[in-house]
């Protein structure tokens, strides 16, 4: 199939996002978006189901090519998406249950008797990476120990842009950077360790063929194609995870780069050659989408969730207001913290609404708020919510240099990145100057790319990028504000600790009593 079109499609945690890219121009012609649901059946819990995925995906697909001439030049394309997913599969494709999020805590348990009978020190070696529910295995053993006829039934698991590639395609695949997400992935190597899988309980035999991010993996079916408006044949490209693809649709492609993604969660990520090995495994390691680059990631949980949260809960007139004047509504929200000095008077918010990823890794932790006096508005709560996360990014970003790595600037990415006003926090609590990238959505845009290498346009994904990104503006840090946020961090971080033992019983309590 030829064409000068390429299409990256990335699945977030609450939505999916597709591009069209022109590459004679180096510009975006078409872009769709759709939402998909996330439940929380019980406390810990986070689901979704695998059609969702795919029916989001039909979905902005459809949006893009209504809006040109665009199906039979598109050469090519590639999907993203969230990664730390067990979604298990039959061996016709069908899913075998709700996919357990990245943000799912029950697994707990689980990841203990990974330790005992494997060793996180070995885990630590193959992968990379801690022992944590976060991960696929200990998602697998839970469904393996409480729903043993699931596990029995389970012909192969994937990722959700795995799910989304087979239906696609109709080939149970899996890129380097969801694969980077499985223990039994060895990430030096780029392949699977059998003797890990075994160790772990899941067989080799239920995890998919390994591409890399640029490869092709299948082509367009026609069911696929009827589905999603897209013609027979198109080359599907591998892809990479959600993080990675963005790093590549900001430019961040060198060992040194750093950039910092937000949505519903965020990540702190730090380019490193794969054959250095930092002994710190507080922040992740998982392949970038050019060979030969590791992500040294430090996921973090409820960054646009927690605005989200606010806005849902106590954000009703700013609904309306932005329903009839045709605005943006966390515009409307996070303007009002502007009203508010810096520090919020003292009130601080710890970002946990049912964990805490990096560097804490506590599934018990609770989200707070402190230090609430007469005096504390609304508007307060607000821009605490906003430095609150920017502080678990610093916590993040201490970890890291601790660690020997250099962050001399970090390029965004993510929808509230588009506010000045929380780029300008961030940059205040870290210290750190923050380069705002002139271009729309940045996972889509690298699988795109990813997209239009699998189908021959392009040599290899960084050779685009000089004609594709530009920086529109650099945010600088002021001195004297780090300053007091640098002690209102430390008191941030000490509140936490002090209180962990009251969080698990906490989280005891609400297990007990099956809170909803």
């Amino acid at each position: 199939m030829s064409g000068n079109l390429s299409l990256g499609i990335d699945i977030g945690t609450t939505g999916v996002k597709a591009s069209i890219l022109d590459t004679d121009t180096g510009t975006i012609v078409a872009h769709g978006a759709q939402e998909h649901p996330l439940f929380h059946p019980k406390p810990g819990y986070a689901e979704q189901e695998a059609d969702n995925y795919w029916d989001a995906v039909v979905s902005a697909v459809k949006q893009c090519l209504s809006q040109g001439d665009f199906a039979n030049r598109i050469a090519g394309v590639a999907i993203s998406g969230l990664v730390g997913v067990m979604l298990p599969v039959t061996k016709n494709g069908k899913p075998v249950r709700p996919a357990m999020i990245w943000m799912d805590a029950r697994s707990e348990v689980e990841c203990q008797d990974i330790r005992d009978r494997v060793g996180e020190d070995k885990i630590n070696h193959n992968n990379g990476n801690r022992v944590a529910p976060w991960f696929v295995e200990p998602k697998a053993l839970w469904m393996k120990k409480y729903e043993p006829q699931n596990f029995e039934d389970t012909y192969c698991l994937l990722s959700p842009s795995g799910y989304c590639t087979y239906k696609l395609c109709g080939e149970f695949t899996m890129n380097t950077g969801d694969a980077g997400l499985f223990y039994p992935y060895e990430y030096q190597k780029e392949r699977w360790n059998p003797d890990i899988a075994n160790a772990i309980g899941v067989p080799i035999d239920k995890y998919p063929k390994i591409y890399r991010s640029h490869e092709v993996v299948g082509r367009i079916t026609s069911e696929a194609a009827e589905k999603t408006g897209l013609p027979k044949g198109i080359n599907v490209v591998a892809g990479g995870t959600d993080i990675s693809s963005a790093a590549l649709g900001v430019g961040v492609i060198n060992a040194g780069q750093a950039f910092y993604s937000m949505g519903t969660g965020s990540n702190l990520g730090i380019m490193i050659p794969t054959e250095q090995r930092v002994e710190e495994y507080r922040i992740l390691k998982w392949p970038s989408v050019l060979p030969g680059l590791t992500m040294f990631d430090g996921p973090m949980a409820f960054t646009g969730a927690s605005l989200k949260w606010f806005r849902e809960q106590f954000a009703d007139p700013e609904g309306l207001i932005a329903e009839r004047a045709g605005v943006n509504v966390f515009d409307l929200i996070s303007g009002q913290a502007g009203q508010i000095d810096p520090g919020s008077d003292g009130l601080m918010y710890f970002p946990y609404l049912g964990n805490t990823l990096s560097p804490n890794w506590n599934s018990n932790a609770a989200g707070m708020y402190f230090g609430i006096r007469p005096t504390t508005s609304r508007a307060h709560f607000i821009r605490s919510l906003i430095e609150g996360v920017a502080f678990d990014l610093y916590s993040n970003v201490k970890v890291a240099t601790d660690a020997g790595v250099r962050i001399d600037k970090l390029t965004l990415n993510g929808g509230p990145a588009k506010s000045r006003l929380w780029n300008q926090i961030t940059a205040n609590v870290t210290n750190i100057p923050l380069e705002v990238p002139d271009i729309g959505e940045a996972a889509p845009l690298g699988d795109a790319i990813l997209a239009a290498v699998g189908a021959g346009i392009y040599g290899d994904p960084t050779a685009p990028l000089a004609d594709i990104v530009r920086i529109k503006e650099t945010v600088e840090p002021d001195a004297k504000l780090h300053n007091m946020y640098e002690d209102m961090f430390g008191l941030w971080r000490r509140i936490y600790h002090n209180v962990l033992e009251d969080m698990e019983d906490h989280r005891a309590i609400l297990n007990r009593y099956d809170f909803r």
